[in-house]
């Protein structure tokens, strides 16, 4: 039920989605749904909370044994471009998530905050070692997610800026792409790495 109402949240959004064809779609009636779910926030905060938990745990297995800045960061985000293409309407959730306001958007981001907390730490511990470039790690942290997200979920300013993206190729390249960002965004000038050096 939970997985065909972020299916339908993402690809039609929290307004657009019916009680009535998240049950079809779940294969149950409408009052089977609203036996668990009684009204359609409370569908919509177990949601955000599987959502927020499937993410941690494709972060947090994306991260085991990376103990370099780079490879930290590729992982972050070959995991999020994996669960974008097993699951294609979760990144469309997140975003819906976020265009319902602070509040929705707070109940996905509280599941995920011991990442987000462990994000900021290894930014700053990396500007510290002069291996990332000095800037907010909190910023940074929000340019990067908004560079990822918005890749895999803003279709038609892709699609008028690039040209049409369908297919895996498509994921593929963009990934790589945003890969490339990252680093760039990351990787200190030489003004600064001479100045962490002495």
């Amino acid at each position: 039920m939970i997985e065909e109402a972020i299916r339908r949240f993402g690809r039609d959004g929290y307004h657009g989605a019916s009680l009535e064809a998240i049950a079809a779609a779940a294969g149950i009636r409408k009052q089977t749904l609203l036996y668990y779910f009684p009204t359609k926030d409370a569908l919509l905060e177990a949601c955000l909370t599987a959502a927020g938990n499937r993410l941690a745990e494709a972060l947090n297995e994306a991260l085991v044994d990376k103990e370099d800045y780079w490879e930290r960061a590729e992982a972050v985000i070959h995991a999020v471009f994996g669960l974008a293409e097993e699951w294609p309407e979760f990144p469309m959730f997140v975003r819906e998530a976020g265009r319902l306001g602070p509040g929705a958007f707070e109940r996905f981001m509280a599941v995920i905050e011991p990442l987000r907390l462990r994000a900021i730490g290894f930014l700053e511990a990396g500007m510290d070692e002069g291996k990332i470039r000095k800037q907010d790690p909190a910023l940074l942290l929000f340019t990067l997610y908004t560079a990822v997200i918005g890749s895999l979920t803003e279709a038609s300013v892709l699609a008028a800026v690039v040209g049409p993206q369908k297919g895996r190729a498509s994921l593929r390249r963009r990934e790589r792409e945003i890969i490339g960002f990252v680093r760039d965004a990351l990787t200190p000038t030489e003004g600064e790495s001479r100045r962490v050096s002495r």
